[in-house]
Formats: structure tokens, sequence, C-alpha cells
């Protein structure tokens, strides 16, 4: 199983897509087992083919004409950055970012930068775990922030999102 993270849909009335629509789509790729969670671009679904980032990207600009980036994580994958959030016992507060690609120490010096005292971080090859106990609202340390310091496309989700796609496994 694997799960499709789409980023920036559905959020302040912009790149609207709808669920129907979107699972319609992952079919016309001859993917199968696919279930959606929330209206925010979290897709699960299985495959026995070979199936990229970019041709999701691609046939959601095709059937959407909208560029949207994808992040695709496998159903270990996911289970194991839930199981690594170390940060606090949450649920809220508690924050995942998945990056497209490795992402190198100098985000750290950025994150530093930014954090305020009671934030808490802590970066995998791929990911962040970040705790912002005064909200995500207020912090600085969002995934716009993480992609222009990285240079890397990223998305993020809360905890208790995760923890939900991973019931969908």
């Amino acid at each position: 199983m694997y799960v499709a993270f789409l980023r920036g849909i559905n959020v302040s009335g912009k790149n609207k897509i709808e669920m129907k629509a979107l699972i319609s789509m992952f079919e016309s790729l001859g993917l199968t087992d696919i279930s959606t969670y929330l209206n925010t671009g979290n897709v699960v679904f299985d495959t026995k083919k070979v199936i990229t980032e970019a041709d999701l990207e691609d046939k959601i600009s095709s059937t959407f004409n909208l560029d949207i980036k994808v992040l695709i994580r496998t159903s270990e994958e996911v289970l194991k950055l839930i199981q690594a959030y170390d940060l606090d016992e949450g649920p809220k507060n508690c924050y995942i970012t998945m990056f497209k690609s490795s992402i190198d120490q100098s985000l750290e010096e950025a994150i530093l930068k930014a954090k305020l005292d009671d934030d808490k971080y802590r970066l995998l090859e791929q990911s962040l775990l970040l705790f912002v106990p005064n909200g995500y609202g207020k912090s600085k340390l969002t995934n716009n922030y993480f992609e222009k310091k990285s240079g890397v496309s990223a998305t993020t989700r809360n905890l208790k999102t995760m923890t939900k796609i991973s019931g969908l496994l």
C-alpha cells in the first residue's frame, strides 16, 4: 500500500479537487484499493506497477489543470514516521513535514533562527518532526518556510491525520 500526499489542494478555496474525481483519476491509472482521508489530498492506494510522483503530478495537471506537487510514501514509511515521533505526547501541535528528496543540514540552521524557545524538532533524512506548543498558525516553522530554506518541495500533516491515514493502510 502507498499514500500519495498532495500539496495544497482544497485549502482556503484554492486548488479545488473533489475526492470522487480524484479517486476516478487514480483508477484511470490502474491503481486499486483507493481511499481518501479528508479533502486535503491524502490518498491511500495499491498498485502492482511502478507509479511515480511525476506520473501523478502529470495526471493531475492534465485532468484538473492544476500544478500540484505530490509525495508518495509506502505504508512502511508512514508507519515509521509515526513511530519515530517522540517530541510530545500530543495530540495537539504535533506535525510531520515530508520532503520530496533528502534535505541537508543547512535547514537546521534556518530552523534554529526561526524557532521559538518551546518549539521542538527532529530532522530525518526526508522528513522533519515538529512540535509547536503555541500552534502551527503562530509558528514561523511552516511548510512554505521549509521549502524556501531547503529548496525542496514538501508537505506537512499533523500527527493525528498521519495516524488516521495509517489506519487505512
